[in-house]
């Protein structure tokens, strides 16, 4: 399906002392507790008046790092097949009930969770709770439909791998966590989605779709006694069967990919360490990535696009789960130009390595950083989705105002040491196209 990729009414509760991890690193403070519903459903609530619309969105603790060789793919089937049809609504009934509002009802599966959501008028918040748990709880998984969706779900494959930048940043996962289930597609494979069955598909998401495995994420115009109300009469009687998946944390593995492809570019990235979510470090490494290749200023635009015309598309991003995180500097260029743009990537960390960066870069980064979250703050859809992977995870969601604090006390030392930890790091590589 789609994918959709904080400030007023978020409450203090005073915890504001840092927190140190088994492995040493510094936990993020400064959080809200979740709240539970009387049947145990775990939610959250922010209110905004600004405007009078809410975003629904109930997560899943369902990926593909909680799948294997055989049923890799099964979660974003799921999240297909779901919409197909209930034993109260048909296919159309579910969407058009929504849409001939005005709203807005769509899903996507991640590495780590799904997530279904509505975005609605606030006054028609009932009917959004009403149609999120007829979806999650009613099913029909109705043999033919799947059968229809399953090639649906094979097209949507194909057309990611016909984009050599979709396969170049999939492989990047590969580069730095090899074959863990930290690196597969949340798409699956193609011959897996073909030989799922229907009583696998049923199967798993009796055991998966459960009370204890899901997180209820509100944001926006919030009459909170009513929401309350409304989590409780939708999802109190929610599948109570007792799973959690549980993963192992993956070993870093940094090696080499290529991946032979007809394109008239080479796409390439370099892999190497990161952090992890909802950690100090991952904050320095956001301004890390910013730095180096997160907007029109960064290193490696200027001096790749602007200065030498080598690249139109250039850029470096964190990739964050929640109990590991890697590094990607992903970069296009005609075949004969490969060679120039990788020496100047590597040159660049090498620099970086021996030179360190600037006050000057480190305090743009972090007001832009910043700034971001100010202007993420206009949508309701990102808050949501914001606090709902929190409260998956980690049963409390962090204040905006303490994040932005967080942020501005990352000395300019204490950054530096961090950059030093990860540029010294292993590397990978991923080529793509005609090499």
């Amino acid at each position: 399906m789609k994918r959709i990729s904080d400030y007023k009414g978020l409450r203090k509760n005073g915890d504001y002392k840092g927190v140190n991890s088994k492995d040493g690193s510094k936990e993020l403070n400064g959080y809200i507790p979740q709240k539970v519903s009387k049947s145990g459903i775990r939610y959250f609530l922010e209110e905004n008046h600004t405007f009078p619309s809410i975003s629904v969105g109930i997560f899943v603790k369902s990926g593909a790092r909680y799948e294997n060789e055989e049923n890799l793919g099964i979660s974003h089937f799921i999240e297909h097949t779901v919409f197909k049809g209930t034993r109260k609504r048909t296919a159309f009934e579910i969407s058009h009930s929504i849409e001939q509002l005005g709203g807005e009802l769509n899903a996507y599966t991640s590495s780590e969770y799904s997530l279904f959501y509505v975005r609605l008028l606030s006054k028609d918040v009932e009917l959004g709770f009403d149609v999120l748990s007829d979806i999650l709880s009613n099913p029909t998984f109705k043999k033919e439909l799947i059968e229809k969706e399953r090639e649906v779900i094979i097209e949507e494959i194909q057309e990611y791998y016909d984009d050599p930048q979709d396969i170049c940043q999939t492989e990047s996962l590969k580069s730095i966590w090899g074959e863990d289930p930290a690196a597969n597609s949340a798409l699956g494979k193609e011959e897996n989605v073909r030989s799922i069955k229907r009583e696998d598909l049923a199967n798993f998401f009796k055991k998966v779709f459960n009370k204890d495995n899901i997180f209820i994420s509100v944001t926006g115009d919030v009459d909170e006694s009513k929401t309350e109300n409304l989590i409780e009469e939708y999802f109190g009687k929610f599948n109570e069967n007792q799973f959690v998946p549980a993963v192992k944390s993956p070993k870093f593995d940094f090696n080499e990919r290529q991946i032979k492809k007809d394109t008239a570019q080479v796409h390439f990235a370099l892999t190497f360490n990161g952090s992890k979510l909802f950690m100090r470090e991952n904050l320095m490494n956001s301004i890390f990535t910013t730095i180096l290749g997160g907007n029109m200023s960064s290193r490696l635009f200027q001096k790749l696009r602007e200065d030498k015309g080598l690249v139109y598309t250039i850029y470096a991003y964190p990739v964050k789960l929640t109990d590991t995180g890697g590094t990607v500097v992903y970069a296009s260029t005609m075949p004969n130009n490969l060679k120039t743009v990788e020496s100047m990537i590597n040159k660049e960390l090498s620099l970086i390595r021996k030179i360190g960066l600037t006050g000057d870069e480190f305090n743009d980064a972090k007001n832009y950083i910043l700034g971001n979250i100010i202007l993420g703050l206009e949508s309701i859809s990102q808050r949501m989705q914001r606090n709902g992977v929190q409260g998956l995870f980690l049963g409390k969601v962090k204040e905006t105002n303490v994040l932005m604090d967080e942020i501005k006390s990352i000395s300019f030392e204490e950054f530096s040491s961090y950059v030093n930890g990860i540029v010294d790091s292993n590397f990978g590589k991923v080529l793509v196209g005609r090499f």
